[in-house]
């Protein structure tokens, strides 16, 4: 099982919807598809209709370590794809993983997937926009970190930090882990656009893909309807885009 962490310490640059959507295009190529739901917000959890508060959620995976995680998985409405939910617990697991000093706090979440390695083909983690414990969790269980950034004036403001960051964690806890690279998404046709595309370029190299996701208001109508814009309508550009940005990536 190959473990991607989509990550951006800022918020409101499609994470969400990128991991939906790329879970959604490896599974219509007949990939088994684990995704999993790390932000306190739940969005990813809601798009695929897996939301409870009385459920086991990530927050039980990351708390209990005797926890079977198959009690945790939840079926989708979508084939070879299911989801380990989060909920609004997990805005209260960081403290707890803190105080706990019995137990590593840092690969909490690569030892539960662990036991479910050979269960999928793809496992696509949804990072909240910090850099915390619970997104520690995330990168030291991962092979990949893949970054989506939506261009605007501070589009530039922390990615450097941010790739330091995973890089710290690489030498750190996971010498495994791979800075893939970053994609744009929201993407717009005008100057500023194309401006801070060839600073990101200069800064990133090879690190920068090629395809971009673009601006389509099909992606907002999408979590109204409960369902990747993919599956949904895939004559959509970003439907296209994605599909694009899946055979670019794995």
């Amino acid at each position: 099982m190959k473990k991607v962490s989509i990550f951006n310490i800022k918020g409101g640059v499609a994470k969400t919807t990128s991991t939906a959507n790329l879970g959604a295009c490896l599974s219509k190529q007949n990939k088994k598809v684990l995704l999993v739901d790390l932000d306190p917000q739940s969005n990813l959890t809601k798009l695929f209709k897996a939301y409870s508060m009385d459920d086991l959620s990530v927050s039980d995976v990351l708390l209990d370590k005797d926890l079977d995680i198959h009690k945790v998985i939840k079926k989708t409405d979508f084939e070879n794809i299911e989801i380990i939910p989060s909920n609004v617990a997990l805005a209260f697991t960081e403290k707890k993983i803190l105080l706990d000093v019995n137990r590593s706090q840092q690969n909490r979440l690569a030892k539960a997937l662990a036991k479910i390695n050979d269960e999928y083909d793809y496992c696509l983690i949804d990072c909240p926009p910090s850099l915390n414990m619970i997104t520690v969790n995330s990168l030291c269980a991962s092979d990949e970190v893949f970054v989506p950034v939506k261009i605007d004036k501070f589009a530039l403001d922390g990615l450097e930090y941010l790739l330091e960051s995973i890089q710290e964690i690489k030498e750190e806890f996971n010498p495994n882990l791979n800075f893939k690279g970053c994609f744009i998404t929201m993407d717009t046709a005008t100057t500023v656009n194309k401006v801070i595309k060839k600073e990101l370029k200069n800064l990133l190299g090879d690190k920068m893909f090629n395809t971009t996701i673009k601006q389509n208001v099909k992606v907002i109508e999408s979590t109204f309807d409960e369902c990747p814009v993919v599956f949904g309508n895939k004559k959509a550009r970003a439907s296209i885009n994605y599909r694009d940005l899946c055979k670019e990536v794995f």
